[in-house]
């Protein structure tokens, strides 16, 4: 219990009505959801990963002067 917050009024008047996007559009969405965005940013999280692990296996073999050390991510 010492770790929650625990208040006597649970009532917060900025959460209250419907949300807002911007634009003053109060829905998320309009229309289909086209899949390449989820794609494109899958791959280059991805490429980021692969290249963070190739850098840190390079440093960890103590081959500083590699080039997949030395590049910049």
């Amino acid at each position: 219990m010492a770790y929650t917050s625990r208040t006597t009024s649970s009532y917060n008047p900025f959460s209250v009505g419907k949300k807002v996007y911007g634009g003053g559009r109060s829905f998320p969405t309009s229309g289909p959801v086209d899949k390449t965005g989820y794609r494109e940013r899958d791959a280059v999280a991805a490429a980021r990963r692969n290249a963070i692990l190739r850098r840190m296996k390079a440093k960890s073999k103590g081959s500083f002067a590699s080039a997949d050390a030395q590049r910049k991510v």
